[in-house]
């Protein structure tokens, strides 16, 4: 969380507005609130004693912002100010942002956008409202951001550029687009995280800011270094470290950052002693306020820079000093499992080396269902929010040709909503297929990556240790963990499915498992999800061994012209249906069924087995 930091204080120090930063905190609060008990004042001037006091006590005094807030909302409702009503909800959504209240924080922001929709079509100049609005997106924007919801923060801070852009405020969209580039970042979207950061980067150049220059070469030169471009990387890596030795105290987890890349890059350039040096000058650095993130990563150069001097001693300790960093376990904790395992192969010891084989097996089984589940939630609230911002349009369309045209124009105005009724009806069709498909997909490519990764990383790794072993029953305990790692990235998404369609694939994938028989009925045909559908059977076989104990199963594949049906049958220990199912894996199921448009029956009792149908 850490490295958001600089970015969400220059979001609020800019105020995501035109408006130059006025420095609220030296409005003189005491003195206003002096004033303000003593004399008398109208509307107009008390509304703004308030404005200045909530702004004044914003970083200093949360409750005396908030008393003064809704002092200015209560006003503004009687007066109809929306303007000031939406500054007065903004400044009780920041309270709450601050601490730590999310879910209230969305409920003022929320409550804000509407109010400043509702401006339109009244006395307000578009750039008083379109200053609102960029201000929103970008708040709501930094609270799905703190919250790990990526694929909202990105959306809304999406929502924001455009408005940026449009009035050419530079330095708010240079920071928009670098948030951008992190979190595509952290989600491992490699291709745009490159484009926002030099987005980032070519509009700071345009705002003369050097900060603003230096925030995207720490994503860029790491970007470039894992594509192993070691000249872009050094080039671009070189030109943070030039601003961050100028600023090494205010921006010190950035300065450590910068280090270790230009340290790896030398690592990778065979130059070990200057990778060493610039290792251990991260190292000094290092203090309690720098990043845990950062002090994880610098542990970890250490620990490569060990491993390349063969020092596994030292080594073993800078990678547990790498995952003690941060109680939080995260996905870039599995990689330190990987140098880990490496580490105890090569000195031996087997069993820890296998311990942590399973580790980064079951850690990358764990985030890849974590991240589709979160993935398809944030996924569903988009389409939900899409779905009410377009009613609200439409119900604007409506009232302003009713107040324009009257009695007269009455039976044209109805024609007019009953197509736009079906054109929107089209639209929220279309929206729907585009979220399921972008579902769908989402998940396929996960499943390539992590595939990928197995086959790639833990396969490689498995071979060196088995290099290393000697012991009978520690090479065959290697070689059973490699052939099920083989078997796990093969059913993740079978060769077969592609080349040959969804019936030899789980003919294939049944007859790869012992106890487990396949049928097919109908006429064999492509069909649309394919690999979703071959994860439903696959979930469900897993589900009928693993957690029914089942030693009989049956897979039935039934295709007709516009029908598809499923049948998994097994001879477990059944269960009761109105309790037993709400567990993960069933709820994954169901979801992958509803996103293809079918629908799932359970047939099951205790003792009697379990039987699943899914129509599509």
């Amino acid at each position: 969380m850490t490295r958001r930091t600089t970015i969400f204080l220059l979001l609020l120090l800019l105020n995501l507005s035109a408006a130059a930063y006025s420095d609220h905190r030296q409005r003189h609060t005491d003195s206003l609130e002096n004033v303000l008990r003593t004399a008398k004042f109208n509307d107009e001037e008390r509304l703004k004693i308030y404005k200045d006091l909530m702004w004044g006590y914003l970083q200093t005094d949360g409750k005396k912002s908030t008393h003064y807030a809704r002092k200015a909302l209560a006003l503004t409702e009687r007066r109809d100010w929306l303007k000031s009503r939406a500054d007065a909800l903004r400044i009780l959504g920041l309270v709450a942002y601050g601490g730590n209240n999310y879910e209230e924080a969305l409920h003022f922001y929320e409550w804000a956008l509407a109010v400043t929709d509702s401006m339109r079509g009244k006395d307000y100049a578009e750039s008083d409202i379109d200053d609102n609005l960029s201000s929103l997106y970008g708040s709501i924007g930094n609270l799905y951001n703190m919250q790990d919801r990526l694929h909202l923060a990105i959306a809304y801070y999406q929502k924001a550029l455009p408005i940026f852009e449009k009035y050419r405020w530079l330095e708010s969209t240079s920071i928009l687009y670098f948030n951008v580039g992190e979190l595509f970042s952290s989600m491992g979207n490699v291709a745009e995280a490159e484009t926002n950061y030099q987005k980032a980067m070519d509009i700071a150049r345009e705002s003369g800011d050097s900060l603003l220059v230096a925030l995207p070469t720490k994503g860029l030169g790491k970007i470039y270094l894992a594509r192993g471009e070691l000249l872009q990387a050094e080039e671009v890596s070189q030109m943070g470290l030039a601003y961050y030795r100028c600023h090494a105290e205010e921006e010190n987890s950035a300065y450590v950052s910068t280090l270790n890349t230009l340290s790896r890059i030398r690592l990778e350039d065979g130059r070990l002693d200057e990778a060493d040096a610039l290792a251990q000058e991260s190292l000094g650095r290092l203090n309690e306020d720098t990043g845990s993130d950062v002090c994880a990563d610098t542990y970890n150069l250490l620990c490569e820079v060990a491993m390349e001097k063969r020092d596994w001693s030292a080594a073993c300790n800078y990678a547990q000093l790498a995952l003690d960093a941060d109680t939080i376990e995260t996905y870039d904790d599995l990689g330190t499992h990987v140098l880990l395992s490496q580490i105890y192969a090569h000195m031996g010891e087997t069993e820890k080396a296998c311990v942590g084989i399973q580790k980064v097996y079951s850690g990358m089984e764990h985030f890849a269902t974590e991240h589709y589940q979160s993935g398809l939630s944030q996924m569903e609230v988009l389409y939900e929010t899409e779905k009410k911002q377009t009613a609200i349009e439409q119900l604007r369309r409506e009232r302003k040709w009713i107040l324009w045209g009257g009695v007269l124009v009455a039976a044209v105005l109805l024609l007019l909503a009953l197509l736009f009724f079906a054109l929107w009806h089209g639209v929220r069709l279309g929206r729907k297929h585009a979220l399921v498909k972008a579902k769908l997909e989402g998940e396929r490519d996960e499943r390539v990556r992590i595939a990928r990764d197995l086959h790639d990383r833990l396969g490689g790794l498995l071979t060196a240790i088995r290099q290393h072993v000697s012991d009978p029953a520690a090479l065959s305990l290697t070689d059973e963990a490699m052939r099920e790692m083989r078997g796990v990235a093969h059913h993740l998404l079978p060769d077969s499915l592609r080349r040959f369609g969804l019936r030899v694939a789980l003919r294939d994938y049944c007859a790869s498992l012992r106890g487990v028989s396949f049928s097919f009925l109908g006429a064999e045909r492509h069909i649309e999800h394919e690999e979703a559908v071959y994860c439903i059977v696959y979930e469900l076989v897993n589900n009928a061994v693993k957690c029914a104990e089942a030693q009989t199963i049956r897979v039935q594949l039934t295709m007709e012209a516009d029908y598809t049906a499923i049948n998994v049958w097994d001879d477990g220990k059944g269960m009761d249906v109105a309790e037993q199912t709400q567990g993960a894996g069933l709820e994954n199921i169901r979801q992958r069924v509803a996103a293809v448009g079918g629908t799932l029956h359970i047939c099951s009792r205790p003792g009697e087995g379990t039987e699943v149908n899914v129509e599509i």
